[in-house]
């Protein structure tokens, strides 16, 4: 099934909890990691911090940690809302973003790679391939292009609205 973020009120609602796979997907960096990554990526084309999105670990045994988890509400659907301004004023932000054409090709290669018996081999093979000067990047997988990171934004967006009418105050993402 694998990992999945999570979107919890701090009071119980009625309201649908959508936080969808796309953004969790978006959000978990997959493909990429650090400055290569699609959300860092994002982040500094359109000037937005997105740290609140990732910011999901604490300590669950400890209550000091538990209480920072959680997000004011109006803060995080700010946050949305400046996400959601700036790609909508800015709509080709995600051509600057800079992908990798073959991770696959490289992903099985290095599957390949640790295959093999021989360590000096493998670790010539390693070294060529993260000289590939795209290896670090992640493929594309259209979520930014085909307009789904907004569509995904748009839905969270609805979901903080129902959560402040039925007056949730904050938020806590988890990513488990």
């Amino acid at each position: 099934m694998g990992l999945h973020y999570s979107i919890y009120p701090n009071k119980k609602t009625n309201c649908e909890n959508n936080f969808s796979n796309g953004l969790s997907f978006f959000f978990e960096q997959v493909g990429g990691y650090g400055e290569t990554a699609e959300v860092e990526q994002v982040s500094k084309i359109l000037n937005i911090d997105l740290f609140a999105f990732q910011d999901v670990e604490y300590d669950a045994e400890n209550p000091k940690d538990v209480e920072k988890s959680w997000k004011n509400i109006d803060s995080f659907s700010a946050i949305v809302d400046t996400f959601i301004t700036r790609i909508e004023n800015n709509p080709d932000y995600y051509k600057k973003v800079v992908h990798n054409p073959d991770k696959e090709k490289q992903d099985d290669k290095h599957a390949e790679i640790l295959q093999i018996k021989d360590t000096a081999m493998a670790l010539k093979f390693m070294e060529d391939l993260q000289k590939e000067p795209l290896y670090m990047y992640p493929p594309d997988y259209g979520y930014l292009s085909e307009g789904r990171l907004l569509k995904d934004l748009k839905i969270l967006k609805k979901t903080l609205n129902c959560f402040k009418q039925d007056g949730v105050t904050k938020i806590r993402l988890e990513y488990s």
